[in-house]
C-alpha cells in the first residue's frame, strides 16, 4: 500500500488515520548506530517537546537533525517522525502530512524502517488517539478508536498474499468475545430465552426447553418491555441480554406484552445454568425435547448439528445411544447451515462414525498434526447420509470430508462453503477483546484441501461436493424458505408448533438414499 494513500486519508477519516499508524507498525528493521552530536540533539528535542512542552522549539531541533547530511539515518528517521507528530500537535496538518510523507520517501526500503521507530509506536498511537479525541469534528470514544485500530491491522493482514477471504480473520470486542465463548462452552447463566431485535423491540424468539423462561411461561413472540420494573429502551437488545444474564440462583422479573394485547404480564424467574444444545432433531416431542427418530416405522434417525461446541460430540453420542436403543437402522446427519466450531469437536464427531484411518491433517506454519480414528465406541453397521449446503463450513466440512473420503456416508445436497482453515482465539492482554487468527490449514483424508481461496473459480476443487447423482441445489428463494420453515418449527412454545408448506427437496433426496441402501441390505 502506498504511503501517499495513507497520508491523504489520514487527514480525511478516523479509521484511516489509525491506518497510517498501522502502516508504520508493519514496516521492518535496520541497525541503529548513533552519532554523538545528532544523538544529543535528539535527546534535547525530546526533552523540549515532552518535558518543557515547547513544540515550536522542538520542531526546529528535529528539523536541524533532518537537514544534517552527516547525521545517522536512524536518528534522521526518528527526528522526522517526531517532527511530523509535533506539527500534528500544533494543528499544522499540511506540515504534519508533508513530514510523515518525507519519512517514507527518505526510507523507500520499508523493510529497514521499523526498528528505528518501533519503540516510539506506542507513543505514536497514543498521540494520534489523543489528537483525535481533542480535535476530531465529532466526539469519539477512546475504546472505539482502539477497536478501529485493531480492525485496521486485521484488514491489512487480511489482504496479504491472496490466501484469506474477508472475515477469515476477525476482531471481537469484549462483549462479542463473551458471546462467542458462550457458544463454545455451550452454557450460560440466565433465564434461557433466545432473543432478537424486532422493529425496535426485544422479542423472545424461543425459550429453551427446561429453562426458567420456558417453565415460567415465557412464550415465543413475547415482547420484553421491562426488566426488574425498569422500562427497556428501544433498540437495546444487547442491554436486555446483559440484564437477563447473571449469577445462578438470583431472581429477575420481566414484563412482557403478547400479540394483540397492550397488557404487561410480569413473570418472576430465577436464573440458572442454561445448557445450549447444538444437536437438534426434525421435530419436538410433547415434552419439548427433540425426537431424533425421523421415521419410526422404517427406523430412520435424524440428527441436525447447528454448530460444533465442546459438548457437541457427547450430544451426538447420547442421541445415537437413544436411537440405537430404539432400533435405528439408518441415519441422516444434517450439516446444512452449520457454520463450524471447534476442531476437537469435529474430530470427535467424525471418530464416532469411522473405525480407523485418518480423520484430518492440520498444517500450521511450523508443524503438521494428523488426527486418526480409534476403533473404540464406533457407531457402525448402518447406512449413513450427510446433508450439506453452501453454508456448511469449517469444522462441519471436516466431518463431511472425513466421512465421504472413508465412504462411510453418502453426501447429499450442494457444495459446501470451502473454509479449510483453522482459526484460534487470542485474548488481548489489554482487555479490549480478542482476535481470531488463521493459524493452520486442514486437509481431508485424501490429502486435498477444502479451502476456497479469494481467486478460486467454480471449476476449481474446493469444499465438499455431493456424491454423483445426489446434487440437489436450492435456489436462493428456496434457501430462504428453508431457513424460515426451520426457524418456525424450531420455535418452542406452549402452543402447537406451526405448520409450514415448504417442501425440503434435499431432505427428501437423503431419505430416498437411505431407503435405497436399506432395501439393498
Amino acid at each position: 500500500m502506498k504511503t501517499e494513500s495513507f497520508v491523504q486519508t489520514f487527514a480525511a477519516t478516523l479509521k484511516e488515520s489509525l491506518g497510517l499508524c498501522v502502516a508504520l507498525i508493519l514496516l521492518a528493521s535496520m541497525r541503529t548506530t548513533h552519532a554523538a552530536a545528532a544523538t544529543e540533539l535528539l535527546e534535547k528535542g525530546i526533552y523540549t517537546e515532552e518535558t518543557k512542552g515547547e513544540l515550536k522549539a522542538a520542531v526546529q531541533i528535529y528539523q536541524e537533525i533532518v537537514d544534517d547530511p552527516g547525521a545517522d539515518r536512524s536518528l534522521v528517521a526518528q527526528a522526522q517522525l517526531r517532527l511530523g507528530l509535533c506539527q500534528l500537535k500544533l494543528g499544522n496538518k499540511p506540515q504534519a502530512i508533508t513530514a510523515l510523507d518525507r519519512l517514507t520517501q527518505a526510507f523507500p526500503d520499508k523493510d529497514k524502517l521499523l526498528a528505528i521507530v518501533e519503540q516510539q509506536m506506542p507513543q505514536v498511537l497514543d498521540e494520534i488517539v489523543q489528537q483525535i479525541e481533542r480535535n476530531y469534528i465529532q466526539e469519539v470514544d477512546r475504546g472505539e478508536l482502539i477497536e478501529t485500530a485493531i480492525h485496521a491491522i486485521v484488514g491489512k493482514l487480511d489482504s496479504w498474499g491472496g490466501f484469506l477471504r474477508t472475515n477469515d480473520m476477525e476482531f471481537f470486542s469484549t462483549n462479542e468475545f463473551k458471546d462467542l465463548n458462550v457458544h463454545i462452552e455451550q452454557k450460560v447463566a440466565g433465564i434461557g430465552a433466545v432473543l432478537k431485535a424486532d422493529a425496535g423491540d426485544v422479542l423472545v424468539q424461543k425459550p429453551l426447553p427446561g429453562s426458567p423462561a420456558f417453565d415460567g411461561g415465557v412464550r415465543a413472540g413475547d415482547r420484553i418491555v421491562t426488566i426488574d420494573g425498569t422500562a427497556l429502551p428501544s433498540n437495546q437488545l444487547a442491554t436486555a441480554v446483559q440484564l437477563l444474564r447473571g449469577p445462578v440462583g438470583t431472581a429477575v422479573t420481566i414484563g412482557v406484552k403478547r400479540a394483540g394485547s397492550e397488557e404487561v404480564h410480569e413473570i418472576n424467574l430465577v436464573r440458572s445454568t442454561i445448557r445450549l444444545p447444538s444437536v437438534l432433531g426434525e421435530r419436538l416431542k410433547p415434552d419439548n425435547t427433540w425426537d431424533f427418530m425421523l421415521d419410526d416405522q422404517k427406523k430412520i434417525g435424524y440428527l441436525r448439528l447447528s454448530y460444533i461446541g465442546k459438548q457437541s460430540a457427547e450430544e451426538v453420542r447420547s442421541a445415537l445411544d437413544d436411537l440405537k436403543a430404539r432400533g435405528m437402522k439408518a441415519l441422516i446427519l444434517d450439516l446444512r447451515n452449520a457454520p463450524g466450531g471447534i476442531l476437537d469437536g469435529a474430530v470427535a464427531i467424525s471418530d464416532l462414525f469411522v473405525e480407523s484411518g485418518r480423520i484430518v491433517t492440520v498444517k500450521s506454519r511450523k508443524e503438521e498434526t494428523v488426527y486418526e480414528a480409534r476403533p473404540e465406541d464406533t457407531f457402525s453397521g448402518f447406512p449413513l447420509t450427510l446433508l450439506v449446503n453452501q453454508k456448511t463450513a469449517s469444522a462441519a466440512e471436516i466431518i463431511a470430508a472425513c466421512l465421504q473420503d472413508h465412504q462411510r456416508a453418502v453426501v447429499v445436497g450442494e457444495r459446501t462453503f470451502g473454509q479449510g482453515i483453522v482459526r484460534s482465539l487470542f485474548q488481548l492482554k489489554s482487555g479490549v477483546g480478542a482476535v481470531k487468527l488463521p493459524v493452520a490449514a486442514f486437509y481431508r483424508p485424501s490429502g486435498r484441501s477444502v479451502n476456497r481461496f479469494p481467486d478460486s473459480k467454480d471449476s476449481d476443487d474446493w469444499g465438499v461436493s455431493p456424491d454423483a447423482g445426489y446434487e440437489i441445489a436450492l435456489t436462493d428463494e428456496e434457501l430462504k424458505q428453508y431457513e424460515q420453515d426451520r426457524a418456525a418449527r424450531d420455535t418452542l412454545s406452549s402452543e402447537t408448533t406451526p405448520k409450514t408448506e415448504f417442501h425440503d427437496r434435499q431432505l427428501q433426496k437423503a431419505l430416498e438414499c437411505v431407503q435405497a441402501q436399506l432395501a439393498n441390505k
